[in-house]
């Protein structure tokens, strides 16, 4: 493989990782949440947002309790369009 090949193929992930990020951010959009952060981009991106009402209609995959020094919390992460999104909850 030329390594214009394999450019014209990093671009071509690239550019389908901001599709799927732009399609979750409007379906987030949508049910009334808020992104604070995309990255992630070229490999599978991640979306993090505000905690809302919106939550509710995501199916998390997954949860973790995390400790830091000043608080507790749950991190749920949720599948969106091939995206990770994750938002935090504090208990």
């Amino acid at each position: 493989m030329s390594w214009n090949h394999n450019r014209d193929l990093q671009n071509q992930t690239v550019s389908e990782h901001m599709a799927k990020a732009s399609l979750a951010m409007h379906t987030l959009q949508a049910l009334g949440l808020t992104v604070l952060n995309i990255s992630g981009i070229g490999e599978r991106p991640r979306i993090q947002i505000i905690p809302g009402a919106g939550c509710n209609q995501l199916k998390p995959g997954y949860r973790r309790r995390l400790v830091s020094a000043d608080h507790r919390y749950i991190e749920r992460v949720a599948d969106v369009s091939g995206c990770l999104v994750t938002w935090e909850e504090r208990t």
